[in-house]
């Protein structure tokens, strides 16, 4: 079967761009021939609605120091600094989708173009990572709209919203998520509180499944960063934190003391809005192997991110994963809690306690994972045998 898989853009995202690695891999060695669209859809925003967000990052940058926000790029279709800077940073996550995912530059072409070249395909899977999240995807293209004369098969696989509700969603995303995913033939979402969106929202009865790099195991992982070399040292406290803020620092810093460990940070020194102050070899993302390897290598990590989190139960290692309501909580909520693992989810130092230190007894938490794995293969591989 020839299937085209649309996910989140393929840029700099490690979890994104290892779960369209672990997708492809898992449909690949079902038979099929797989690719992934690249890019994804790009919004060209219009001059009102780029003058209000310059206005608002002006102020976040300039007023209030917070170098996150880089108002000037959306003053211009195309600014020189940032569009080079963009090429800079991400050559080793470029590397590797070039050679461990197959693409196609598809969703960039004209609306007849991508038309033409769906019908080639014979099923559409739509996931993983947060496809439905209204503020950071396009819900036209990822609930399928443009497919509506075509006859294909059109899957969700761990589809994720984001977040508990759908306030984010205008009106008319409201009318083209419901009428478009009636389109599917079948629906599995990566939270619990996906299937109830879902049977609440849109009358749709959804199967709640694992996130894509959990289909994987730990062997499958360590053949891909087999030639990383393991690190000097054997006392390292890992951290990746996705938003950096005092709080997370001094519970990094408590860790570290307890441990007696050093902390290593897994991932780029600083982000790429901070391309203005001319650092941009400091922004530029380690390689996707050394990143697992990280995993691999540390002996206690402490992360806000839902896959430095996902990583962590993969290779079997002791974490505290600090909630990040702002990139979405319900993912963290939803994973944990179903491997009984929601007592590692801190918010605050005052949270930390000294039985977070412990080691995790992964028995149990792999018997469960197997058995997740299994019926979300199984998921898939049922709806795509099946006719339409």
């Amino acid at each position: 079967m020839e299937i085209l898989i649309l996910t989140q853009p393929l840029h700099t995202n490690y979890g994104g761009l290892l779960q369209a690695y672990a997708l492809q891999q898992i449909l690949k060695g079902m038979g099929h021939d797989v690719v992934t669209d690249r890019l994804g859809v790009v919004r060209k925003l219009p001059l009102w609605n780029r003058a209000l967000r310059f206005l608002y990052h002006a102020v976040q940058f300039c007023i209030l120091k917070n170098y996150r926000y880089y108002p000037y790029r959306y003053l211009f279709v195309s600014f020189d600094k940032e569009s080079k800077a963009k090429r800079s940073i991400s050559i080793n996550t470029d590397r590797f989708v070039n050679t461990h995912i197959d693409t196609i530059d598809l969703l960039t072409r004209s609306n007849e173009s991508v038309i033409d070249a769906v019908r080639q395909f014979d099923a559409i899977v739509v996931g993983s990572d947060q496809v439905w999240r209204a503020t950071m995807s396009d819900i036209p293209t990822y609930f399928l709209s443009f497919t509506k004369a075509i006859n294909v098969k059109r899957i969700a696989y761990a589809a994720s919203f984001g977040t508990d509700d759908l306030n984010e969603y205008s009106k008319m995303d409201m009318k083209i998520a419901s009428e478009s995913i009636k389109l599917f033939d079948a629906v599995s979402v990566r939270e619990k509180s996906g299937v109830h969106l879902c049977r609440d929202y849109f009358k749709m009865d959804a199967v709640h499944v694992l996130d894509p790099t959990m289909l994987l195991s730990k062997d499958d992982y360590l053949k891909l960063i087999e030639e990383e070399d393991k690190p000097c040292s054997e006392n390292i406290l890992l951290t990746y934190v996705l938003d950096r803020t005092q709080e997370k620092n001094d519970i990094i810093q408590r860790v570290g003391e307890a441990l007696h460990l050093t902390s290593c940070e897994n991932g780029a020194v600083k982000y790429f809005s901070n391309v203005v102050e001319s650092n941009v070899s400091e922004c530029i993302y380690p390689s996707v192997s050394r990143w697992v390897a990280g995993f691999r290598d540390a002996q206690f990590v402490v992360t806000d991110s839902f896959h430095g989190t996902v990583f962590s139960i993969i290779f079997n290692k002791p974490f505290v994963a600090i909630l990040n309501s702002k990139r979405g909580s319900s993912r963290f909520i939803s994973l944990l809690s179903v491997l009984g693992l929601e007592n590692r989810l801190i918010s605050t130092t005052n949270d930390l306690l000294e039985e977070h230190l412990k080691p995790i007894d992964y028995t149990e938490v792999n018997k469960i994972l197997n058995d997740w794995r299994y019926l979300s293969i199984s998921f898939m591989e049922r709806h795509l045998k099946e006719a339409r």
